[in-house]
């Protein structure tokens, strides 16, 4: 049996998962842990990583280094997504990591991340016609349209719910004019991806990441968090524009009373959830099935892959 780790380093959230693999090839998780960091406040208005947000992303690395080390030297490959990607001083952020924790961090493109994170979430659910992944990150959201697993077509955006949040939600409970604004935004943004996509009409709609999973935990009422229990979850779209008009009409510190609204989200969920439901509007899908695999589940299954000689 052999033991792999992966770190996602997100826009919103530092994601570790350790996985061992035997010798028939079936994986099993050993060890998983998130933290929200929020590495890429400010990205959108000032093109930088924050020093105090990268100082808390280094602290969240080495508390993750400690815990592969506690399975020995196992492989871990360090990934680095949208806010990174785009910021100013991302190299100074990857020297960081090498020089404070031995960490080689790789920034991949959204075409890597795409399609990583259609393995990842294919890797613990079926495929069967036409489906349409998205994943909604800090910074980007990726759309990957599949037919039986095969990617036909991908495109990665700015709708990242802490790029979003910053330029349109400043007041909670929610005002009017922010929400129309912050709507007439994404729809805006997800014609284009539509049309760049093929305009597809897919059978099955996938949702991973944060938001998502956060409204099958409030939808279910699952607390504690129990990854087993909401993945692959179906939640109908009336549920989720019942959880927002909910969440619309809170202030901030209503939400965190919230036992299933993970703290560090109270104010993204808004972003998210609009974004969510003019996804399944745009895409014509009545349901959203959750993942709870995706980006960090690719990154493992991909470096565990016998490597072919050059």
């Amino acid at each position: 049996m052999k033991l792999f780790g992966s770190i996602d380093i997100g826009s919103n959230t530092v994601r570790l998962l350790i996985m061992s693999v035997d010798a028939d090839g079936k994986f099993k998780e050993v060890a998983s842990e998130r933290v929200i960091c929020r590495l890429g406040e400010g990205i959108n208005s000032e093109k930088r990583l924050l020093p105090h947000r990268i100082d808390l992303t280094l602290d969240v690395l080495q508390t993750f280094l400690d815990r592969c080390r506690e399975y020995g030297d196992i492989p871990l490959r360090v990934v680095a997504t949208s806010a990174v990607r785009e910021a100013a001083n991302r190299d100074e952020f990857v020297r960081l990591a090498r020089d404070r924790l031995g960490l080689e961090v790789h920034v991949i493109s959204w075409e890597e991340e795409a399609q990583l994170t259609a393995e990842g979430v294919f890797w613990q659910l079926p495929s069967s016609g036409k489906t349409l992944i998205f994943d909604i990150g800090g910074g980007s959201t990726e759309f990957i349209f599949t037919q039986d697993k095969q990617v036909l077509s991908s495109v990665g955006t700015f709708l990242g719910v802490v790029r979003l949040t910053e330029k349109f939600i400043t007041q909670h409970p929610v005002d009017a004019v922010e929400f129309q604004n912050l709507q007439s935004h994404i729809r805006e943004e997800l014609d284009r991806v539509r049309s760049r996509l093929g305009d597809p009409e897919p059978d099955v709609l996938i949702g991973t990441a944060g938001t998502v999973t956060t409204l099958a935990a409030i939808d279910r009422n699952i607390f504690p968090y129990d990854p087993q229990k909401i993945h692959g979850l179906a939640l109908p779209l009336e549920n989720i524009q019942r959880i927002m008009e909910n969440l619309k009409s809170k202030s901030l510190e209503q939400r965190l009373e919230i036992p299933t609204l993970e703290r560090g989200r109270e104010d993204l969920i808004i972003a998210g959830t609009t974004l969510v439901l003019d996804i399944m509007d745009v895409f014509h899908c009545t349901h959203l099935t959750v993942s709870e695999y995706s980006l960090r589940e690719g990154i493992l299954l991909q470096a565990s892959k016998p490597q072919t000689p050059n």
